[in-house]
């Protein structure tokens, strides 16, 4: 009982010295009062088509426009990156490769669109496949 006193008496000497504070809700991620628990997907797109050619700047744009923009509003993020990955039939492949990651809700939704841009992409560049990294983040905007 002395020691739950003395943390009581601690802790308010410490919230009335003007010192910051900051209590976190109860969430699975920890996340602070002032942050959303939200759903990171990172989506990598790679830029050589299969039996010669490549994604040009032009090409993505559209491919942007059309299907990323228009269905995340709100906004996402596109890198640049040279991607290594090895493919079905086993041959190594180096690439341009455009990441793409977007921060939003968690929901089915969301993750049946991205399902979607990759099968556009894929069906649209004649990619082997597009990869889906997906976390759940704290995020504060």
């Amino acid at each position: 009982m002395k020691r739950l006193a003395a943390a009581l008496v601690a802790f308010a000497a410490i919230a009335s010295s003007g010192c910051h504070v900051e209590l976190l809700r109860e969430h699975p991620l920890g996340c602070r009062s002032d942050e959303q628990s939200l759903a990171r997907d990172t989506l990598y797109f790679g830029a050589s088509i299969r039996g010669g050619g490549a994604v040009d700047d032009a090409a993505w744009r559209t491919f942007e426009t059309d299907a990323i923009a228009s269905a995340f509003p709100n906004g996402y993020t596109v890198t640049d990156g040279s991607g290594h990955w090895r493919s079905k039939d086993g041959h190594e492949e180096t690439e341009r490769t455009r990441i793409v990651t977007i921060i939003h809700p968690d929901s089915a939704q969301d993750a049946q669109v991205l399902r979607a841009i990759a099968a556009k992409y894929v069906a649209r560049f004649h990619q082997e496949s597009v990869l889906r990294e997906r976390s759940a983040v704290c995020a504060q905007f």
